[in-house]
């Protein structure tokens, strides 16, 4: 079989070197002109004038495939009769596995606006809301566009956050909580509203239903949230990606090993630091007072606080940093751990989207600041001493008490024990 190598590159040399090569070969490249080893290449006009083109495999040596494989297709060669050849990894490809297909008619479009949703971990509850809209609708994918607050001449605003830390959020929170849906084939994010009348002229299917109607929408609708729950609707579809576990695992198997893995996220945060953050010492102690034989306990420091170091006494203690900064690999740890501690804050509130993910989360009453209060627990459906409805499994705890070490200890104990009777 005669094989058309396509393309005048470093890689040719390496295809020719390759157990790939056949030695029937024709060199090409699109105008011609250039050669291999003294051999012209010939152009895709002379190629086009092969006889019995049906019978040609193609290897492509450029990165250019895709302008490649459609003047191929315009003279008669089928993609099915090309391969690329990865230099990278010395293998050779059928071009036919590496295409993908997506249509506006199986992909729900779902809108984050700025000018209503905050670029924090409110963007899970979407996220999870988005997801089963799109089960229901029978789609295959999700397309999340990012909606910003501004309209052309009008400025826009970013509450709480000032604009270099709302772009620092989008791209590390909003846009990773995104890629941890399989079913996310691309985010866009306009520069303004008015980028709104080209997605209406797609006419596609969209979430929230009415958006294009009533923009003014929270992302996190608990009153929706709470309905699928009272169906029995599964909650639980984050997934983090491969190469996120793939990090992770290799992590736990050069450094855990066959130990517990315990994690214990810390709120180091200005923000209600009073009244939300983490007792840090009672945390950093309870770590300290594990059997190391039998437990590997990791803190994951406040993001903000990511590069400092802890106090001599807890030197020993080890640091994941890189789950502090990005999303998907914290979800994936988060995910493997035997068991995740915390306060309530943004950063644990995915696990319970985590189907099997165990946690204890330590939560208190406070009317003193909005996130703590009455209303705040009466809106989201919160009931003081139970677990949230949205948890994923029985192994998902909501502790309605200070993280004291006494505490924390105590309620570590008592969900260690739900485990052990439930593995008998």
């Amino acid at each position: 079989m005669v094989t058309i190598v396509y393309g005048i590159t470093a890689s040719t040399e390496m295809f020719i070197n390759s157990k790939y090569n056949t030695g029937n070969n024709i060199f090409a490249c699109t105008n011609g002109g250039e050669s291999f080893k003294g051999t012209p290449a010939k152009s895709l006009k002379e190629i086009s004038k092969l006889e019995k083109k049906h019978t040609l495999q193609v290897v492509i040596c450029s990165e250019f495939v895709f302008d490649i494989l459609q003047s191929l297709n315009k003279i008669g060669i089928t993609t099915s009769q090309c391969s690329f050849f990865n230099h990278m990894s010395g293998k050779l490809t059928p071009c036919i596995q590496m295409q993908f297909n997506i249509d506006i008619e199986s992909t729900l479009y779902a809108f984050y606006d700025l000018s209503y949703n905050l670029p924090c971990f409110d963007v899970t509850t979407f996220v999870v809301l988005a997801e089963i809209e799109r089960k229901k609708q029978n789609k295959k994918n999700i397309q999340f566009v990012i909606v910003p607050s501004n309209i052309e001449d009008k400025p826009g605003l970013n509450i709480y956050h000032d604009n270099a830390d709302t772009k620092w959020r989008i791209e590390k929170l909003i846009k990773p909580m995104f890629n941890c849906l399989a079913s996310c084939i691309g985010i866009d994010q306009p520069i303004s509203q008015s980028s709104l009348v080209y997605y209406k002229s797609l006419n596609p299917s969209i979430y929230p239903n009415n958006y294009f109607k009533n923009p003014r929408q929270a992302a996190g609708d608990f009153k929706l949230l709470k309905s699928y729950a009272d169906q029995s609707i599964k909650l639980s579809n984050l997934a983090p990606p491969q190469q996120a576990y793939t990090i992770v695992n290799d992590f736990i198997r050069h450094n855990v090993g066959k130990k517990k893995l315990i994690t214990i996220t810390m709120r180091e945060y200005w923000a209600n630091s009073e009244h939300r953050n983490s007792n840090t010492t009672a945390w950093l102690d309870f770590a300290l007072s594990l059997d190391m034989n039998e437990y590997f306990p990791l803190i994951i420091r406040d993001t903000y606080k990511v590069s400092e170091p802890l106090e001599e006494k807890y030197q020993s203690l080890t640091m994941y940093p890189i789950a502090a900064v990005d999303l998907s690999i914290r979800l994936a740890l988060y995910h493997q751990a035997y068991i995740n501690m915390g306060v309530d804050n943004g950063p644990l509130y995915p696990i319970s989207y985590l189907e099997g993910a165990r946690s204890i989360i330590f939560r208190w009453c406070s009317n003193e600041i909005p996130n703590l209060s009455d209303r705040t627990n009466s809106m989201h459906f919160f009931k003081v001493g139970e677990n949230h409805f949205f948890n994923d499994n029985e192994f998902q705890i909501n502790a309605w008490m200070d993280d004291s070490f006494e505490n924390i200890q105590t309620q570590f104990s008592h969900l260690e024990n739900k485990i052990n009777k439930a593995a008998i």
